[in-house]
């Protein structure tokens, strides 16, 4: 009998270990969430693994990560939630993107729709959650203030693949992988728009855009925090 619990244990395990690592296949691959005029925001995530997971009813959360009363609250209308019956295949991309997206990108890249305004102005923190809530994925997005911090409703969290920004003095319009999957970031583009370096449903760029130097001066003082 111990033996028969003892193996039914271990193919448990082994069946929970295949699930997390699955899981862990994939990734916030890239972001844009603040741009000149009307923001097109969009979230992109990406399998980096060898075959398909599904990933119905996984989340992504968004976080105010400001100092103050505002801390740990949730930003625009998070959690946003992945249909059922949603499969992503090896190498396949999930786009979470708003009305204003299709504007400046095609909009048949979109395959979920979210709010206008759905990822706020300023720190925040962004995590992928599956269908069981255990972060898959997670980063600070920061404006540089002082006392901001990653949180998960408003408890300490550690993210998964690490801070982004700021820029400069101001929150970064967005980020992205430097290649699909990469520990590196790299930022997106404030202006204009469509952000030159963003390639949402497509390959990201394998190294950081190099950025005009003319006219940054002004375009910070445009810049939104």
């Amino acid at each position: 009998m111990r033996s028969f619990l003892a193996k039914s244990l271990l193919g448990a395990l082994a069946f929970g270990a295949m699930v997390s690592a699955a899981n862990a296949a994939i990734v916030i691959n890239e972001v844009l969430g603040s741009t000149t005029g009307t923001d097109s925001e969009f979230i992109e995530l990406w399998n980096s693994g060898p075959g398909p997971v599904d990933i119905s009813g996984w989340r992504i959360e968004l976080w105010d990560s400001d100092a103050g009363a505002s801390f740990g609250g949730a930003d625009g209308g998070s959690p946003y939630i992945i249909p059922a019956a949603t499969s992503l295949a090896a190498g396949d991309y999930w786009v979470m993107a708003n009305t204003t997206f299709g504007t400046f990108y095609s909009a048949s890249l979109r395959d979920q729709l979210i709010q206008e305004n759905a990822i706020e102005n300023s720190s925040y923190t962004i995590i992928l959650k599956d269908s069981l809530l255990a972060a898959v994925d997670s980063f600070f997005v920061t404006d540089g203030g002082a006392g901001d911090s990653a949180n998960d409703a408003g408890a300490a969290h550690v993210p998964i693949s690490g801070t982004v920004g700021p820029d400069g003095s101001n929150l970064p319009a967005g980020f992205y992988r430097v290649g699909d999957g990469n520990s590196a970031t790299a930022l997106l583009e404030f202006s204009p728009q469509p952000a030159p370096s963003a390639t949402p449903g497509a390959a990201n760029i394998p190294e950081p855009a190099s950025v005009a130097l003319i006219g940054l001066g002004a375009l910070a003082v445009l810049r939104r925090r």
